[in-house]
């Protein structure tokens, strides 16, 4: 990268630093693009060469979180390898980590969540703003939880016959959703999200694991009653 094009990015990260900032100690309503331009020492010329507004800052502070939700699944093999648990535990324990960093800044979650449009009512439309950029992080993220499942699925962790991507959007949508409804008082109830969250997640997870304990015998789990009609044992 060059010189200049080095200098544009550090005003670019500038902006969206002083931007966040404010929004987090004023409020995004708050928040003028004046004292963006006043902080950050540009034009508001400058200011527009690389957003049309503080509301297309909000879009890629909403973009960067979704792109860092992908190193989660990442996180939860650690969790299995340090704790020498199964695949299953370690996301169990990174999702508890997401929603507890969730909870612990409630107020700026709850601004990407309701303020910025990706979780509800802009989805992943190419046509709409920040609509690509949103599907290609978004399916990013999937991928990446996808693939966690398919190292479950090969220890016998979690079930074969369900499709890793579907269970993944299904898991990651799910806790959006829990999230977002926790953060807008949605259920009106006292409930922790770390706690209401946890409850889904296993409802989800509980719903993956096999349907029938796992057996070296390659015909399949041995009948403990020893029935002959099981084909199990004679």
């Amino acid at each position: 990268m060059g010189l200049r094009l080095q200098k544009k990015e550090r005003v670019r990260e500038r902006i969206i630093e002083v931007c966040e900032a404010l929004f987090r100690e004023r409020g995004f309503d708050e928040t003028t693009v004046d004292e963006v331009i006043r902080q950050v020492e540009i034009s508001k010329q400058t200011f527009f060469n690389y957003f049309p507004g503080k509301e297309a800052v909000l879009t890629e502070l909403g973009l960067r979180w979704i792109a860092a939700q992908a190193e989660s699944p990442q996180q939860g093999t650690a969790v299995a390898e340090s704790r020498r648990t199964g695949i299953l535990e370690g996301t169990r324990e990174a999702t508890r980590r997401q929603l507890r960093a969730i909870q612990d800044d409630a107020a700026f979650a709850r601004l990407l969540f309701t303020r910025s449009g990706f979780f509800f009512g802009q989805g992943g439309s190419p046509g709409r703003a920040g609509g690509a950029a949103l599907a290609r992080r978004s399916r990013v993220m999937f991928e990446a939880v996808a693939e966690l499942l398919r190292i479950a699925q090969k220890t016998g962790e979690l079930r074969p016959d369900v499709d890793a991507l579907q269970a993944a959007e299904i898991y990651v949508s799910t806790m959006v959703t829990t999230a977002r409804f926790w953060l807008t008082d949605y259920w009106e109830t006292d409930e922790d999200l770390e706690e209401r969250g946890m409850k889904a997640a296993d409802i989800i997870l509980e719903g993956l694991v096999p349907r029938t304990a796992p057996s070296d015998d390659p015909r399949g789990p041995k009948d403990p009653t020893g029935d002959p009609a099981s084909g199990e044992r004679p």
